[in-house]
């Protein structure tokens, strides 16, 4: 009796567990129970096939946060894959893996569901997954990981269409794809542009380049030697590319890439020339007197043919060397005969320096030219009409020429040719050019200066004149010879400092405007107090003192003084202008010119009184 109860009371609560179950089943199915909560068996479900004394346990896990595409787990879920999700810091990563035999097809379905992406696979792509798991990927790694070597795909307006190679090229090849890009050119030439895009270009692609302007500059002639630009292009260099999207994007990237502002190049020059001459002359001179110093009698006839060639000879030779003014002289004269003694040293020393400063743009030519240019008839042609000369210039005087290439390291790699020459025409009104020059190739550092030196030259000469026999007796023939030494030493120095200028500011020009105007003030305060123009600048310079001080009656009479000796001094106008707008306007508004402009502009807008 006992068993049977036990036996019923054991069959009663089995069957309110069951009703609990289902109860619970039915509350989920229709909404009543949260999503979010899952039940899961701790152990695979066994049939209870004998009473037993211990209850049944359902055990409900805790409220998890799912992926809400994730495949419910639930009765019909498809088990052929598992998906989680393991990204972090903002970073969207899932781990997969996939039952054996997964197809290229269904891994691009799941992909896409889970990222929440769009993927178009055509009719042809299909074929088994060669792996099974993929690890922490992202959308872009598990699309390449599943596309692999067989399929090719593309992206446009948030579509990724996934195609076979052979379907891949026929879009590809699609004429109906083409279309064109106008891209504006800034610093690179129209031909260098279409030179550099074309690895990049399909066969059906078309290029069209705007005609180059005009490139003709006057170097060293006459402005009206080369005409202007006429008609030739006067837009930005531009170019039209007829390709497929996907080549132009990389047309583009490129022209983005390389169609930047060049870097320019400062180079401060310092071309230092010196010129050393000594001159050393010592000697004396015998010659007759006759018919050379007035008063004594020329030579007699009744001497005797030898005496008359000796004296021709003494007269047009003579052993002096002494030929520069100056020195020392002492002469002794007995009849028609003379002794003069003559002796001087000269030095000459002669220091040329120029300073220039040029900027020239990378990988261009900058030359900088301080000189005299020497004409000379070069060509005659005559005919029996007229006589046609030709006239050309030597350039003399000092010349830099450089072509710079920076590279990505601060260094600077230029080709220079630095030249001092100096010429003269001879008797033929050929010219003559002495120089020192070189040609070479050099790298330096941003900002460091290099010392181009032993361009030098030593000319030692050494003359001697002297009477045949008697010139070399002992003692005695330093009395019948002249002796001229000459030492001339040349040297060129040349130190050059280049700067790398990407933006223009970094060219320090304020400082070089402070120098020009110390050096206008300094030129100004050398030319005589009594001068028409150093009375004006004074004037000026009392007034601008007074109107600092804020005495413009003072500054006004001052002006009126500089005005008077100079009418078209611009800075005493400006400053007398703004002195009468800050004391009477209504006296400036009364000023001529500005009455004047007011007429003209009313009466005629589009002209201007200057």
């Amino acid at each position: 009796m006992n068993c049977s109860n036990r036996t019923q009371l054991q069959l009663g609560k089995n069957v309110l567990l069951c009703g609990a179950v289902f109860l619970a089943m039915v509350a989920i199915s229709v909404g009543e129970v949260e999503p979010a909560i899952e039940f899961e068996a701790a152990e695979p479900v066994q049939v209870i096939e004998e009473p037993s004394t211990e209850p049944i346990i359902i055990e409900v896990a805790r409220a998890t946060t799912v992926d809400p595409v994730a495949p419910a787990a639930a009765a019909g879920a498809d088990t052929r894959y598992e998906v989680v999700d393991t990204g972090g810091d903002g970073v969207v990563r899932k781990s997969f893996r996939f039952e054996k035999d997964f197809s290229v097809r269904d891994a691009l379905t799941l992909v896409a569901s889970m990222y929440g992406r769009n993927i178009i696979p055509s009719s042809g792509v299909d074929g088994q997954l060669g792996f099974r798991t993929l690890s922490d990927v992202t959308f872009e790694e598990a699309l390449r990981a599943i596309v692999g070597g067989t399929f090719k795909c593309s992206e446009q307006d948030g579509l990724i269409r996934v195609y076979t190679r052979d379907e891949y090229k026929k879009v590809l090849e699609d004429t109906e794809r083409l279309t064109y890009r106008i891209f504006t050119l800034y610093y690179l030439t129209a031909a260098e542009a279409q030179t550099l895009i074309t690895p990049v270009l399909s066969s059906n692609s078309k290029v069209q380049a705007c005609s180059a302007g005009s490139t003709l500059f006057p170097t060293g002639e006459s402005i009206s030697s080369v005409t202007g630009g006429g008609a030739s292009n006067a837009i930005n260099d531009t170019i039209i590319v007829y390709d497929y999207p996907e080549n132009l994007a990389l047309v583009a990237e490129i022209i983005a890439n390389l169609d930047i502002r060049p870097l320019q190049i400062l180079i401060e020059a310092t071309i230092l020339a010196v010129n050393l001459t000594e001159d050393t002359q010592f000697g004396i001179d015998w010659t007759t007197l006759g018919n050379v110093v007035t008063g004594l009698a020329a030579p007699t006839a009744t001497a005797g043919s030898l005496a008359r060639g000796m004296g021709d000879f003494i007269r047009n030779q003579g052993t002096g060397q002494v030929t520069k003014p100056g020195g020392l002289s002492f002469a002794v004269t007995h009849g028609d005969m003379g002794m003069f003694l003559r002796a001087i040293e000269t030095v000459t020393d002669t220091t040329i320096m120029a300073n220039p400063k040029i900027l020239a743009v990378n990988k261009q030519l900058g030359q900088v030219y301080i000189g005299t240019k020497l004409g000379y008839r070069s060509q005659t042609t005559q005919t029996n009409e007229s006589t046609t000369e030709k006239v050309e210039f030597l350039e003399t005087g000092t010349k830099l020429s450089f072509r710079p290439f920076v590279g990505n390291d601060g260094y600077i790699r230029m080709d220079i040719h630095p030249k001092d020459s100096s010429g003269t025409l001879n008797e033929q009104g050929v010219p003559d050019e002495t120089s020192a020059e070189l040609v070479t190739n050099i790298i330096v550092k941003d900002g460091e200066t290099i010392v181009i030196g032993g361009m030098f030259r030593d000319t030692v000469t050494a003359k001697k004149s002297q009477i045949p026999v008697l010139g070399n007796l002992p003692l005695l023939g330093a009395a019948f010879r002249g002796n001229a030494d000459q030492v001339i030493r040349q040297e060129v120095v040349v130190l050059l400092t280049p700067h790398i200028i990407e933006v223009p500011s970094q060219t320090d020009a304020a400082p070089r405007i402070d120098d020009i105007e110390r050096k206008r003030y300094a030129a100004k305060n050398g030319l005589q107090s009594i001068s028409r123009p150093r009375l004006a600048e004074d004037y000026y310079e009392q007034a601008a003192r007074h109107y600092i001080e804020g005495d413009n009656e003072a500054a006004m009479k001052q002006l009126k003084k500089a005005l008077v000796i100079r009418p078209t001094y611009l800075e005493a106008l400006r400053l007398k202008e703004r002195i009468m707008a800050e004391t009477n306007p209504d006296d400036l508004q009364k000023m001529e010119r500005i009455l004047l402009e007011d007429i003209d502009s009313k009466e005629a807008p589009k002209f201007r009184r200057w």
